[in-house]
């Protein structure tokens, strides 16, 4: 799925104490400056075939909050370095699919540009960063290629941790760049501390576009009503935690289809759009504040972004 231009418009910390994990993703020293309380959003955009659609300005888009529309304060499209994290679940059941995972997640490193970065993190019974965050494509790939499978699943715990360390990156980050999180599992979580629902409160803090790739774990035939509990429940989480932040959910058959969904991960990362503005309410109290982006009727297409943002500390820093 290729990105098609707009051809009409102009083109312009406890818990992770706990589980043992470092307290940042990159080694460099942090650039501060002030910030200001604004809500950051990842836009996909799509036309009525499900084609993504680049090349809009910022009066193309509207953005809503709790049904009041907003003053879009920042707008970029082209040229927004890039943050990806991987994450693999190498848990005992992925020993077979590993090669062709190490192949997929190692193709999507290789279309990153030179001022995209990314992580490699190991989930299984532990969490681990097999490379923290870096350009560095080589270092990627060795640490992608020295995965190994083994131990029970803690999907949760990864995905926490890493969420909350992204937002870390995005508070002390000298420049704007957008955040995108590719999980790869094949099961159930069967070892995290951290419940589903501090990962859903962690995605709707950050404005991380998550992207799940779940294999089935039960025969493709099977009836859902037959599917045991825990399966459901898995899938619930799957679908909400991509949903709220805005990205999207894959469930291939086999791992032979790992290749081209991972391209299709990287192909849409680089036809987004990213929003900000400052929101007309007081900042503040924790409640949950639901966003909508639209686009002019003129464009005939789909805008696909976060559901919306819990209004506590935004204090996210512009871009100079």
């Amino acid at each position: 799925m290729a990105c098609i231009p707009y051809r009409n418009a102009t083109r312009v910390a406890l818990i992770t104490a706990a589980l043992g994990v470092p307290a940042t993703l990159s080694a460099q020293k942090p650039v501060f400056k002030s910030g200001v309380d604004m809500v950051p959003l990842t836009v996909t955009v799509t036309d009525t075939k499900g084609k993504y659609v680049t090349g809009l300005s910022g009066p193309d888009f509207e953005v809503f909050e709790d049904g009041v529309q907003q003053d879009v304060a920042f707008f970029a499209s082209d040229g927004v370095p890039l943050d990806v994290a991987l994450l693999v679940d190498t848990s005992a059941s992925m020993n077979q699919d590993l090669p062709l995972v190490k192949s997929a997640a190692t193709g999507l490193v290789g279309r990153l540009r030179t001022t995209d970065r990314a992580t490699v993190v190991n989930v299984k019974g532990s969490i681990s960063i097999a490379q923290e965050l870096t350009s560095d494509r080589h270092a990627l790939a060795g640490a992608i290629q020295g995965l190994s499978a083994g131990g029970e699943t803690a999907v949760y715990d990864g995905v926490y941790v890493i969420l909350q360390q992204l937002e870390r990156e995005r508070r002390t980050a000298a420049q704007v760049r957008r955040q995108a999180l590719v999980l790869l599992t094949d099961g159930i979580d069967t070892l995290s501390r951290v419940a589903f629902e501090d990962v859903l409160d962690a995605a709707r803090r950050g404005n991380v576009s998550i992207y799940v790739v779940a294999l089935k774990s039960a025969p493709a035939h099977t009836p859902r009503s037959r599917l045991p509990g825990e399966i459901l429940r898995s899938d619930y989480a799957l679908k909400s935690v991509t949903r709220e932040s805005g990205g999207r959910l894959f469930e291939p058959k086999t791992a032979v289809d790992l290749p081209s969904i991972y391209s299709a991960i990287a192909e849409e990362l680089f036809c987004q759009y990213d929003l900000g503005y400052m929101p007309l309410r007081v900042v503040g109290g924790g409640d949950f504040r639901r966003v909508v982006v639209r686009l002019r009727p003129q464009t005939k297409a789909l805008a696909r972004t976060r559901t919306g943002y819990i209004a506590s500390s935004l204090r996210t820093a512009m871009a100079r």
